[in-house]
């Protein structure tokens, strides 16, 4: 008989309650939330206190782009991804999919915290906005080293359970389950120490079948929902700096909304792509043009605040942009040629 390839060993789609990843993801989560902490507050401090923000060398335009958005992910990513975690301290074992992906929610926490440093090191270092730096800014700079070291080792606790986690085999993938999976439990261990009648009414509620359902739902229509709270965002946000700034144009509202709504949403479909946290369990492949589709209006939104911020460095290129309709033009130009130059790329490389 001729000689068959050897078969790929057997991967554990579960992690028994002895496995080292299981502590490694553990410190990972302690360690990330500790960062994301240290960061929102950090973050806080020079974005909103006037006095602290009049001497920053990161106060402007791309730089306070980046913090603009991150202020508000890296909280609120850290929040889902330690409420997640909570499931770790079940003496049981663990499915590989909750400890993998739990390990990517804790990575992209730290390098969303380690680009913010950097992007404000990188202000430091070209000395932006110099004239304006005051007595405080040695003191910003040299705070600067605290939220940099925490992400530095949350970090490198997400890659030792990277190496310690076996790897994905065929059927242990990421889509072997979801964030909607862990839901149930999740809100049960949550509520484990609340009084008897309002734990029972938990447990009641997320057994019952409109629980189940709106599950569903959500990972059915996981676009069109990211789509209207990141709307619904960018235009609370939108609406609090009018009314903060005491703006009278209707159109620099519209733009300001536009760029934290296509932030939000791309930021929305990158996490949902990379975590998974509501995979459709749809039947056969999507169709080739409404996977660009979706892929192109990502492009789109993330183009928004791209533009916008870039703005100043792309002057040369496309002069002042001082005005507001100067400004909107950009952005939703900009949107425009990454939706449609996505779209294209994406279908020719469907065909090939």
């Amino acid at each position: 008989m001729p000689n068959l390839p050897a078969l790929p060993p057997a991967v554990d789609a579960t992690l028994l309650v002895g496995h080292p990843a299981r502590a490694a993801v553990g410190r990972a989560a302690r360690d990330g939330l500790a960062a994301a902490v240290l960061f929102t507050a950090f973050a806080e401090v020079t974005s909103h206190v006037r006095a602290v923000r009049a001497g920053s060398p990161w106060q402007d335009d791309p730089y306070d782009a980046v913090v603009s958005f991150t202020l508000f992910l890296v909280p609120a990513l850290a929040a889902l991804a330690a409420a997640r975690s909570v499931l770790l301290r079940r003496d049981e074992p663990q499915p590989r999919f909750r400890i993998g992906q739990l390990q990517r929610a804790w990575g992209l926490c730290a390098a969303l915290i380690a680009t913010t440093a950097l992007t404000d090191w990188t202000a430091v270092a070209l000395r932006a906005d110099r004239g304006l730096w005051t007595g405080v800014t040695p003191w910003l700079v040299t705070a600067l080293v605290l939220p940099t070291a925490a992400a530095a080792v949350a970090g490198a606790a997400v890659l030792r359970v990277r190496r310690l986690l076996p790897p994905c085999g065929r059927g242990d993938s990421a889509v072997a389950g979801d964030w909607l999976d862990d839901l149930a439990p999740m809100v049960r261990d949550l509520a484990v120490h609340l009084p008897a009648p309002l734990t029972r009414a938990v447990d009641r509620a997320v057994t019952h079948r409109r629980f189940t359902s709106a599950v569903q739902f959500t990972r059915r229509h996981v676009v069109g929902l990211a789509g209207a709270a990141a709307g619904l965002g960018g235009a609370l946000l939108a609406a609090a700096e009018a009314v903060g700034e005491g703006w009278t144009d209707p159109l620099l509202w519209l733009t300001a909304a536009s760029v934290h709504a296509g932030g939000f949403f791309a930021f929305a479909m990158l996490c949902n792509a990379t975590l998974s946290i509501a995979v459709p369990r749809a039947n056969g492949r999507r169709r080739g043009s409404a996977r660009a589709a979706r892929h192109a209006v990502t492009a789109a939104a993330l183009a928004v605040p791209l533009t916008g911020a870039l703005r100043a460095p792309l002057r040369p290129l496309i002069g002042r942009t001082d005005t507001v309709p100067a400004l909107a033009e950009l952005v939703f130009a900009g949107a425009a040629v990454a939706g449609v130059l996505t779209f294209v790329v994406a279908v020719a490389l469907r065909s090939d």
